[in-house]
Protein backbone atom coordinates (compact mmCIF):
# COMPACT_ATOMS: atom_id res chain seq x y z
CA UNK A 1 0.00 0.00 0.00
CA UNK A 2 1.27 3.75 -0.89
CA UNK A 3 0.23 6.07 1.62
CA UNK A 4 -1.38 9.50 -0.64
CA UNK A 5 -1.61 12.29 1.57
CA UNK A 6 -4.56 14.42 0.37
CA UNK A 7 -4.32 17.67 2.02
CA UNK A 8 -1.65 16.81 5.10
CA UNK A 9 -0.31 13.92 6.70
CA UNK A 10 -3.30 13.89 9.28
CA UNK A 11 -5.92 13.56 5.96
CA UNK A 12 -4.47 10.71 4.13
CA UNK A 13 -5.71 7.60 2.13
CA UNK A 14 -3.78 4.84 0.85
CA UNK A 15 -3.55 3.08 -2.86
CA UNK A 16 -2.18 -0.36 -3.85
CA UNK A 17 1.34 -0.61 -5.18
CA UNK A 18 0.18 -3.29 -7.55
CA UNK A 19 -1.14 -0.90 -10.45
CA UNK A 20 1.38 1.03 -12.59
CA UNK A 21 2.79 4.17 -12.24
CA UNK A 22 1.06 5.67 -14.94
CA UNK A 23 -2.73 4.49 -12.97
CA UNK A 24 -0.98 5.15 -9.43
CA UNK A 25 -0.30 9.25 -10.94
CA UNK A 26 -4.18 9.36 -12.63
CA UNK A 27 -5.34 7.98 -8.95
CA UNK A 28 -3.33 10.16 -6.64
CA UNK A 29 -4.49 13.08 -9.26
CA UNK A 30 -8.07 12.10 -8.91
CA UNK A 31 -8.22 11.72 -5.45
CA UNK A 32 -6.86 15.23 -4.79
CA UNK A 33 -9.33 16.56 -6.96
CA UNK A 34 -12.56 14.86 -5.42
CA UNK A 35 -11.06 15.73 -2.07
CA UNK A 36 -14.50 17.23 -0.74
CA UNK A 37 -16.11 13.56 -1.11
CA UNK A 38 -14.21 12.20 1.80
CA UNK A 39 -15.37 12.64 5.55
CA UNK A 40 -12.89 13.11 8.07
CA UNK A 41 -15.34 13.67 10.95
CA UNK A 42 -18.80 13.00 11.86
CA UNK A 43 -19.36 16.48 11.72
CA UNK A 44 -18.17 16.48 8.05
CA UNK A 45 -22.03 14.38 7.18
CA UNK A 46 -24.18 16.87 8.01
CA UNK A 47 -27.27 16.70 6.56
CA UNK A 48 -27.30 12.66 6.63
CA UNK A 49 -29.69 10.80 8.51
CA UNK A 50 -28.51 8.92 11.92
CA UNK A 51 -30.89 6.16 10.31
CA UNK A 52 -28.36 5.69 7.34
CA UNK A 53 -25.43 5.94 9.21
CA UNK A 54 -26.16 3.65 12.53
CA UNK A 55 -25.14 0.46 13.09
CA UNK A 56 -27.70 -1.58 14.75
CA UNK A 57 -27.09 -5.51 16.09
CA UNK A 58 -30.61 -7.46 15.64
CA UNK A 59 -29.96 -9.91 18.54
CA UNK A 60 -33.46 -12.43 19.40
CA UNK A 61 -34.07 -12.27 22.95
CA UNK A 62 -33.87 -15.85 23.60
CA UNK A 63 -30.39 -15.94 22.26
CA UNK A 64 -27.12 -16.69 24.99
CA UNK A 65 -24.47 -14.51 25.09
CA UNK A 66 -21.27 -15.75 24.19
CA UNK A 67 -18.49 -15.46 25.99
CA UNK A 68 -15.16 -14.90 24.14
CA UNK A 69 -11.34 -15.77 25.54
CA UNK A 70 -9.86 -12.50 26.62
CA UNK A 71 -7.18 -10.68 24.69
CA UNK A 72 -4.15 -9.53 26.21
CA UNK A 73 -2.31 -6.28 24.88
CA UNK A 74 0.87 -5.58 25.44
CA UNK A 75 1.12 -1.75 27.24
CA UNK A 76 2.06 0.29 24.26
CA UNK A 77 -1.31 -1.26 22.21
CA UNK A 78 -3.19 -1.05 24.91
CA UNK A 79 -2.30 2.99 25.11
CA UNK A 80 -3.06 3.20 21.07
CA UNK A 81 -6.51 1.94 21.72
CA UNK A 82 -7.75 4.02 24.59
CA UNK A 83 -6.74 6.91 23.19
CA UNK A 84 -8.73 5.95 19.46
CA UNK A 85 -11.61 5.12 21.46
CA UNK A 86 -11.31 8.39 23.55
CA UNK A 87 -11.17 10.04 20.32
CA UNK A 88 -14.54 8.35 18.73
CA UNK A 89 -16.20 8.64 22.19
CA UNK A 90 -15.39 12.63 21.86
CA UNK A 91 -16.74 13.23 18.65
CA UNK A 92 -19.51 11.41 19.22
CA UNK A 93 -18.99 8.39 16.21
CA UNK A 94 -19.30 5.71 19.16
CA UNK A 95 -21.14 5.55 22.28
CA UNK A 96 -21.71 3.23 25.67
CA UNK A 97 -25.04 1.20 25.06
Amino acid sequence: MCRVPLLDEEHKTYVSTAIGVVEAELMHTTLKKNMNLFVWTTSDMSGVSPDIITHKLSVFKEARPAVQKKRNLGEEMKLAVKEEVEKLILVGFIGEA
